[in-house]
């Protein structure tokens, strides 16, 4: 099941909850500028992909994740 980051806001409390420490890394390790958003994005990817869930960035930079549907299901009961 493909599912878009952007459309399910609820995935970023699951992401913030389970990688939030490789979330702050992503976004200090810039400096002390603020990374572009679809470098945020691109790096979140690959943070993803590293962990072992299927992501993908699309052109418009969305962030596509390829779930189970019953992993789906019990996130979105979850977090919803």
């Amino acid at each position: 099941m493909l599912i878009s980051l952007d459309k399910n806001k609820w995935l970023y409390d699951w992401l913030q909850e389970n990688y939030q420490d490789e979330l702050y890394q992503i976004v200090v390790a810039e400096g002390s500028t603020v990374p572009r958003p679809d470098t945020l994005r691109s790096k979140l990817v690959q943070l993803l992909n590293a962990n072992g869930i299927k992501a993908k960035l699309t052109s418009k930079h969305d962030i596509i994740l390829s779930l189970k549907e019953e992993e789906f299901v019990f996130l979105k009961l979850k977090y919803f």
